[in-house]
């Protein structure tokens, strides 16, 4: 109940802030109750994103702390998965490189490696860390490992390796419209025009057959291609 109360009461002294703001102020002062009805839906909305935020960040927190608790490379590899799960790639590597080297028999190592130094711009270090990957099993993480492998050797110059590591990827798994534009871009770096084009018409054609929930994704490969194609 007292919360409650204190939410209405904080919602009630938020629109008459926002009602004294220039441009908006004046809305919230014709609206009335409709005003403070968005007000109410915004606050709540924005509780509601910061109570789920500080859950997440307490359970990685928790999660960190356990994980270092015991200090050995698959704990270290853990961890630098979870970092680079948070989009914090420069953290994550050095972790990454104490599992690759502690247990180098583990592909998800290096292949987690190999996608940090990727996001991070150090491109020919991934291409060595992708390499070690797919040499331990070449379907690792369903065909992701040979597709970040293509990815890493075509930013190398290395366009010929980057179209053999996408035929076993499409071999394996069948063309997408990722692996189509890849195999694009690296015939269009070896002048190969008109293989070129083939490949990036061929996006838009398995980009229609893909799954629902993989249409913007795929929509994305289709725009791209179709600047690579003009350019």
């Amino acid at each position: 109940m007292l919360r409650l109360i204190g939410f209405f009461v904080l919602v009630v002294l938020l629109t008459s802030v926002l009602g004294e703001l220039p441009v908006i102020g004046g809305l919230f002062r014709r609206t009335g109750c409709i005003g403070i009805w968005i007000t109410a839906i915004g606050l709540s909305w924005f509780l509601s994103w910061w109570g789920e935020r500080a859950l997440r960040i307490g359970r990685d927190r928790a999660r960190v702390r356990e994980l270092l608790a015991v200090d050995n490379p698959h704990n270290r590899g853990k961890l630098g998965s979870l970092l680079l799960g948070q989009g914090r790639a420069q953290k994550a590597l050095v972790h990454l490189e104490v599992a690759a080297e502690g247990e180098p028999d583990a592909p998800e190592w290096h292949y987690r490696l190999g996608c940090a130094l990727l996001e991070v711009g150090r491109g020919q270090e991934a291409v060595q860390a992708l390499e070690a990957c797919v040499a331990l099993d070449e379907e690792y993480a369903y065909g992701a490992a040979q597709m970040r492998y293509a990815e890493a050797l075509a930013g190398a110059g290395r366009h010929e390796d980057a179209l053999a590591a996408l035929a076993t990827q499409e071999r394996n798994h069948g063309p997408t419209p990722e692996s189509a534009f890849r195999r694009g871009k690296s015939h269009k770096a070896l002048g190969d025009r008109e293989q070129a084009r083939a490949a990036f018409a061929e996006v838009g054609r398995l980009a229609s057959g893909v799954a629902g929930y993989q249409r913007r994704e795929a929509s994305a490969w289709v725009a791209r291609a179709r600047l690579a194609s003009w350019f």
